[in-house]
Order: C-alpha cells, then sequence, then structure tokens
C-alpha cells in the first residue's frame, strides 16, 4: 500500500503498468519528470516531497546510509 493505495491501484490512475510503479516505488528505478508528476498527481502528493521520498528508496537501495541534513549552527 503506497498512500491508502495498492500498486494495481496507482496502475489504474496513472496508466502506467504495475510492473512500472513497482520498480519506482522500490527505488530500481527513477521515474522522469513527466511520470514524477502523474505519480504524485494520483497520489494527492507535492512532486518534489514525492521526489525525495523516492530518492531514499534507491539510496537505501543501494546500501548507502542518507546523509543527514545540516544543522544550523552546528
Amino acid at each position: 500500500m503506497i498512500r491508502g493505495l495498492t500498486q494495481n491501484e496507482l496502475s489504474r490512475r496513472t496508466g502506467f503498468k504495475q510492473p512500472r510503479i513497482s520498480d519506482y516505488m522500490t527505488g530500481k528505478k527513477a521515474p522522469n519528470d513527466d511520470s514524477l508528476v502523474t505519480l504524485a498527481e494520483a497520489m494527492d502528493m507535492d512532486p518534489a516531497e514525492l521526489s525525495k521520498q523516492l530518492l531514499l528508496r534507491r539510496t537505501l537501495r543501494k546500501g548507502k546510509a542518507p546523509e543527514a541534513p545540516e544543522q544550523p549552527g552546528v
């Protein structure tokens, strides 16, 4: 489930095939800008926030630890 949607429901809403949705959601592949906007609209999300989440998934898939955000004044 992704934001309350199954991959099949997200596939129906976007017109993307389910394996493509799976590749995006597992971090196996990155969507292009148009696909990102389509996904975000189908999920009722801000495209920038979805992009951050998908980037994190790709980073974790590659076995890298995400970088800690910079702390002001540190």
